[in-house]
């Protein structure tokens, strides 16, 4: 369920990070993608990297929000909220964004004459994965964490149905 962020206070002005994990290079390790702390502006290297260095700075120094450090990343994570954040005129809130890219895909889905009676290994031809989408969506309702409005977006849905 969506719920607001307490954490923007820690986010201070961060120069753009850097190409490289400033940890591995001192140790001479390599990174697969780069995070960039956003209190004290460290380019370190992400969970799926042999050391983990953005996790562990964490663990040490507190600072609660880091960003994707890549060309095209666009996101913000909470360590404390375990979750996506996102400013928005009213704060900042947690969300989710394969829910709410799941209802787009859904909408041209079935915009483009497609139903959602569909197997839960139904991916769409550009890869996503609108099978595991509807049991997701499904889920979260069922144990009281899909948010309201995620919920009203997926219910205008033409034909939607629990």
């Amino acid at each position: 369920m969506t719920q607001g962020c307490l954490h923007a206070d820690a986010i201070a002005d961060v120069s753009p990070p850097l190409d490289v994990c400033e940890t591995c290079i001192e140790i001479g390790s390599t990174w697969v993608h780069l995070r960039q702390c956003l209190s004290c502006g460290r380019t370190l290297c992400c969970n799926d990297s042999p050391n983990r260095h953005m996790t562990g700075h964490w663990g040490e120094t507190g600072h609660p929000l880091m960003r994707g450090a890549g060309p095209d990343d666009d996101w913000i994570w909470c360590f404390p909220d375990d979750a996506m954040v996102r400013s928005t005129p009213d704060g900042w809130e947690q969300y989710d964004p394969f829910v709410e890219g799941g209802t787009r895909m859904a909408r041209a889905h079935l915009d483009a004459g497609g139903s959602l009676d569909l197997d839960p290994g139904f991916v769409m031809r550009h890869g996503f994965p609108l099978g595991q989408w509807l049991a997701y969506v499904h889920e979260l309702r069922e144990t009281g964490w899909l948010d309201p409005r995620d919920e009203a977006a997926i219910e205008a849905l033409p034909g939607w149905r629990w």
